[in-house]
């Protein structure tokens, strides 16, 4: 029996596999981060009449999805393809990623004033998706 989100999943897992996700695992991390950042809009769009929180917490979800996918596309370049790049290079992307991320946080917090709690409630997505992950590769295991 397949849902309706079924054939949606099927379509961001093959737009991801194009963008580079050749492997499985972190394939459907991204996918699940996504996922979670759409349903995040979703809320937000939905409760925007009645509190900021939610489209706080998306700020913080859209933060933590866009640093999650290069995380994710520099492990699968550094270890997978065992690309051999100078230190330089690797440390002026991580400083220059870090860097705009800062920025991103401080014009969200100071000139856009969102809720601090919400946005690091949002950025904390990624953990929720890796213990979904975790958890779903565990139970596939043993049963």
């Amino acid at each position: 029996m397949t849902t309706i989100a079924q054939p949606s999943l099927h379509l961001l897992e093959a737009a991801l596999y194009r963008l580079g996700f050749n492997v499985t695992e972190p394939r459907q991390l991204m996918r699940d981060q996504i996922v979670l950042t759409l349903m995040a809009a979703v809320l937000a769009l939905v409760t925007i009449w009645f509190t900021r929180y939610p489209a706080d917490f998306f700020a913080g979800a859209v933060l933590a999805t866009v640093n999650f996918y290069f995380l994710v596309k520099f492990v699968m370049d550094v270890i997978l393809n065992k690309q051999r790049r100078s230190v330089g290079p690797l440390l002026f992307a991580f400083y220059g990623r870090l860097l705009l991320t800062g920025l991103a946080l401080y014009l969200l917090i100071v000139w856009c004033e969102v809720s601090v709690v919400a946005l690091l409630a949002g950025v904390s997505t990624v953990a929720a998706t890796i213990l979904i992950w975790a958890g779903r590769s565990l139970l596939g295991r043993t049963l």
